[in-house]
């Protein structure tokens, strides 16, 4: 059974990775990752080159936020396989997520927002920004 802190590091390890995959960093990530997956066999190494190539399709297509999830837990299984074969690569894998930039909060895409007023009523909403709040207007009036 793999200790605790093992599969939390998996998890931030699959979380930054799959974050890294739509950034600038991603080739300096990719190359990183295929080699602490590949433990020094090249044929483990090219493995994981086409995985790694494989998630960054996965990242690049809007609207699939199912299969971001799926990229997410994968990874995570992938890395924890990996500590639990060899826990000397735990401190390589924290190396790895320090260089990487740090995940992003959710697109405005990711988030879905309902906000109704009914009745000549108010409704306040902000998402990444700053909220505005102009005079209301008497009903009927033009201006």
């Amino acid at each position: 059974m793999i200790p605790e802190w093992l599969t939390t590091l998996a998890a931030a390890g699959s979380a930054a990775l799959v974050n890294a995959a739509s950034t600038d960093v991603w080739q300096a990530a990719r190359e990183r990752f295929a080699r602490l997956l590949g433990r020094g066999d090249p044929d483990r190494t090219e493995a994981a080159t086409r995985r790694l190539d494989d998630l960054r399709r996965v990242v690049r297509e809007p609207g699939n936020e199912r299969e971001l999830a799926e990229a997410r837990r994968a990874w995570r299984l992938r890395l924890q396989d990996l500590l639990e074969e060899s826990p000397d690569a735990a401190e390589e894998l924290r190396s790895a997520i320090a260089e990487l930039p740090p995940p992003r909060p959710a697109s405005a895409a990711a988030i879905r927002q309902d906000n109704r007023a009914y009745d000549h009523g108010t409704v306040n909403a902000v998402v990444n920004g700053d909220l505005t709040v102009h005079p209301a207007r008497p009903v009927g009036s033009d201006g």
